[in-house]
């Protein structure tokens, strides 16, 4: 009885408890990460939550994909990445056999955090809670947003599993599928008829996603070359070196070509925008207000006292002295 009860907790600790911890750190990353943001001095939100989002996406890379497979201590995952030239070769030992894992990764909490996204139950219960003590009223609602620097790094993820197993495991593609396909219709719906965007993204979010991408595919190259090493296929290995450096070139000319879209607006789009000013009747009263909205203490006039024996009068009087 004793030895069984053993077991019990043994298998407890060792197979749910780490996967609880996982998923803690998983929650508490993103408003640490946002708060991190918020205090390198960005002036915006849409910012805050470029750079958060930058954050969360490598805190999940690193600490879900490569500590899970590279398992073990971090001095060892550290001198992985200090010998390049051993990495497809370890890639291709060690990502294959964490393939079941990822599977069951994909099922529980891919499909868990899809359904928690439709039904809200924590922000249901914190609301209830937070009622009785703030007195607000329907009409105080506050219309939710989405968290972009959490959600879309999970997404993301999914993606990176999708295509460095896609070869290697086919039968997580299924899995994959349907939650893209959940994910598809139930963030459809949330942002039609449940969240408001406190801001106009103007798709900079569009660049993480493609460097994530650029990189899920050099890391596929990676591990294919060491696959095809490790099984004696020359040639298949000499062909796939090319992949990586078209990839890399197309990354390229993705930069060059539409990364000026997302740092400024187009010539097009400020000439509309002037068009439409010019016909605003309210334009005229901004610019009067304008000119007065701010002055830097620096320009402004200096006046100088009209009283001359301002000049010969001590700084400290008489009064004061005594």
């Amino acid at each position: 009885m004793i030895l069984s009860c053993r077991t019990f907790v043994s298998e407890v600790i060792t197979g749910y408890l780490p996967s609880l911890i996982l998923q803690l750190f998983l929650k508490i990353a993103p408003p640490i990460m946002l708060c991190l943001s918020s205090i390198q001095g960005y002036i915006s939100h849409s910012d805050i939550d470029k750079s958060a989002c930058n954050k969360v996406l490598c805190f999940n890379i690193w600490n879900i994909f490569f500590a899970t497979v590279f398992s073990g201590s971090v001095l060892y995952q550290i001198n992985i990445f200090l010998d390049p030239k051993t990495i497809p070769a370890r890639l291709a030992v060690a990502v294959p056999a964490q393939a079941s894992f990822f599977i069951a990764y994909v099922v529980t909490s891919g499909w868990t955090s899809t359904s928690s996204e439709l039904f809200r139950i924590i922000p249901f219960i914190c609301s209830i809670i937070r009622r009785p003590f703030t007195k607000s009223t329907d009409d105080d609602f506050e219309v939710p947003s989405i968290k972009y620097h959490s959600d879309i790094p999970r997404i993301l993820l999914f993606g990176l599993l999708g295509i460095t197993y896609f070869f290697l495991a086919p039968l997580i593609l299924p899995f994959l599928l349907i939650y893209l396909c959940l994910a598809y219709i139930i963030y459809r719906n949330q942002f039609m008829n449940v969240y408001e965007p406190k801001y106009e993204t103007a798709g900079k979010f569009w660049p993480i996603v493609h460097n994530s991408m650029i990189f899920s595919l050099v890391l596929m190259h990676c591990i294919a070359v060491g696959i095809f090493t490790l099984k004696k296929l020359s040639l298949a290995s000499t062909l796939i070196f090319p992949l990586p450096v078209l990839t890399l070139l197309f990354n390229e000319y993705c930069r060059k070509r539409f990364r000026p879209n997302f740092i400024a607006y187009s010539a097009e789009v400020l000439i509309k925008k002037d068009r439409g000013d010019e016909n605003d009747a309210t334009m005229g009263e901004f610019f009067d207000e304008l000119i007065t909205a701010y002055q830097d203490p620096a320009l402004l006039p200096v006046h100088y006292s009209s009283n001359v024996d301002s000049l010969n009068s001590p700084l400290i009087s008489s009064s004061e002295r005594a």
